[in-house]
């Protein structure tokens, strides 16, 4: 689940300095992908549950039943980690733009890949459900936190079509482009 793969990511993240046997360069390249992949399993269970508990790091072993109770963050908070989380993975110089070796890397996550998840993230945080949803204004933890921000901020959408952009544009610099549906070519039936 999301949930285990956050705790994976943190445990590799504190234990990455420890490996002796590894590259710089692939470390970089590891610590940027795990980053990612901390960021995308948030996103995922930010999208199923709303409000969820930030997981930064590993808890420790020996930590108390109360001290392992983590409470929900503000969906904004939530949306700030994600996105930092991303644009570390993706200002790392070992972050690959384009796949060099199908058989070697196909699979790794690219810098478009990253860009283009940070605008999805921040698109969905600018939308109704979570720009100034007035429906959600009971949900509150029992700290009395707002988990769902009540005002509208069109900051939002300026910051999502930076975004957007961002993406579109370095997905044109390496040659990527818009499959196009050609609806001139025949479909033929099926004969009994």
């Amino acid at each position: 689940s999301g949930s285990n793969m956050l705790l994976t990511g943190c445990i590799f993240l504190a234990n990455i300095d420890r490996v002796r046997d590894l590259d710089e360069l692939e470390r970089k390249r590891w610590v940027a992908e795990v980053k990612f992949l901390k960021a995308y399993y948030h996103y995922q269970l930010l999208r199923m549950y709303g409000p969820i508990p930030l997981i930064k790091e590993n808890q420790d072993i020996t930590s108390t039943t109360d001290q392992l109770k983590i409470y929900r963050d503000p969906v904004d908070d939530c949306v700030n980690y994600i996105v930092e989380l991303l644009d570390e993975a993706a200002a790392e110089e070992r972050t690959l733009d384009v796949i060099q070796n199908d058989i070697g890397e196909l699979g790794r996550v690219t810098r478009p890949i990253i860009l283009a998840i940070k605008a999805k993230v921040l698109v969905m945080a600018a939308s109704p459900l979570f720009n100034g949803n007035t429906d959600y204004v009971n949900l509150k933890d029992n700290k009395d936190r707002q988990l769902f921000n009540q005002a509208y901020d069109e900051n939002k959408w300026e910051r999502a079509a930076s975004a957007c952009k961002a993406a579109v544009d370095l997905c044109v610099s390496l040659g990527y482009k818009l499959h196009h549906f050609n609806p001139t070519i025949a479909i033929y039936e099926l004969v009994p």
